[in-house]
């Protein structure tokens, strides 16, 4: 099997792409700003307990101020500081965020911490770089960014713009906002709920011939986006026995591309219940935040800044877009300075309410 990794960077986030034997098979992204690059599965955090639940449970407060539910806690007072490690970041749900889950680290000093800590970005790009045969990035830019972030790794990257020709990075962002994925004479729609993650299908014809379809799109659907945790599947309903056993072993098939995973048989009403392990938020979490199928500001700030660095032209780059979304890049300077460097022009961020919409940007040639 080969296994190559498109590497895109852009301002405030990286994009990814695993191609397995010349298929797409997973997408990710890797923010180096706001509220998804602070804490990932993997880093070392100092805390501090601030209320017992029982059974073993404890709240914590890490150092960036943001809450967790330590799990195994340690019979501790509270207002105790400790070393604590991150099993699951925090998890935007609609409307609201569930808060990380971390365990504790005996073996390390909470003074240790700030050395010990490996941003979220550090660890994802570990575990899919050190086992590509190939890195393929698309510009000088990116090939020494990712040079210096391999370090002495013995693993080959090449520029090749064309690569990424075959990939479009927007496409996948939008098609993991709506959820909504064409099949044969029908069509997927994912929609994230408190619970879990709710698959429909709904088209035209054969129901055993479109509930087929969809078993081989979905498992490759949920490595793609990296949908874990709950998931629901409401294929249409097939009341005949022997058809139901034909697509629990279709989806059992095509499912083995997931690893670990639970499922059930499907129901006389076409109902499958799916369990995945869930390390993270999936793409559309984290483009959407807590409002799905809407970008999050977060997002629509990080596009804008993407748009600006594709830009082209001699003059100052002028990003127009809502208040809420100007306030928020003036948090990320180190960002705005790189990109100021890189396009060897001044970045001007101008608040406008009645900016369409996520913004624009404007190249001045003057």
């Amino acid at each position: 099997m080969t296994r190559e990794l498109l590497w895109e960077v852009n301002p405030g986030e990286h994009r990814l792409a695993l191609i397995e034997n010349g298929e797409l098979v997973e997408f990710r992204l890797l923010r180096t700003v706001g509220r998804f690059a602070s804490t990932g599965a993997g880093d070392i955090r100092g805390a501090r307990i601030t209320g017992r639940l029982g059974a073993g449970k404890a709240l914590v407060e890490l150092d960036d101020g943001s809450e967790a539910l330590l799990d195994c806690a340690p019979m501790l007072a509270e207002g105790t500081r400790l070393a604590v490690e991150i099993c699951r970041p925090p998890i935007p749900e609609p409307g609201r965020w569930k808060r990380a889950i971390c365990k504790a680290r005996d073996d390390i000093r909470v003074a240790d911490t700030a050395a010990r800590d490996l941003p979220a970005i550090g660890t994802i790009f570990a575990r899919y770089a050190m086992a590509a045969d190939c890195i393929i990035v698309p510009d000088q830019n990116a090939w020494t960014e990712l040079t210096g972030r391999m370090g002495g790794a013995d693993v080959p990257i090449r520029i090749d713009a064309a690569a990424f020709s075959g990939t479009d990075f927007d496409q996948l962002e939008s098609i993991a906002i709506t959820g909504e994925v064409a099949i044969a004479n029908g069509q997927l729609s994912i929609e994230r709920t408190r619970a879990m993650a709710v698959i429909d299908i709904d088209g035209s014809g054969d129901p055993l011939a479109l509930n087929l379809a969809a078993a081989l799109e979905i498992p490759r659907l949920l490595r793609l986006f990296d949908i874990g945790g709950q998931i629901g599947i409401d294929f249409l309903a097939m009341p005949d026995r022997k058809a139901r056993q034909r697509l629990d072993t279709v989806l059992a098939e095509a499912g083995e591309m997931l690893g670990p995973h639970e499922r059930t048989a499907a129901n006389g009403f076409g109902f499958v219940q799916m369990v995945r392990p869930r390390f993270g938020p999936s793409i559309a979490e984290l483009l959407c935040g807590i409002t799905p199928g809407r970008l999050s500001l977060e997002s629509r700030a990080i596009a804008l800044l993407r748009v600006a660095s594709r830009s082209t032209g001699f003059g100052p780059r002028r990003i127009v877009a809502a208040p809420a979304i100007t306030d928020l890049m003036r948090q990320w300077p180190a960002e705005l300075a790189a990109l100021q460097k890189r396009l060897g022009a001044e970045i001007e961020l101008v608040p406008d309410s009645s900016a369409s919409g996520y913004g624009h940007v404007h190249v001045s040639q003057s």
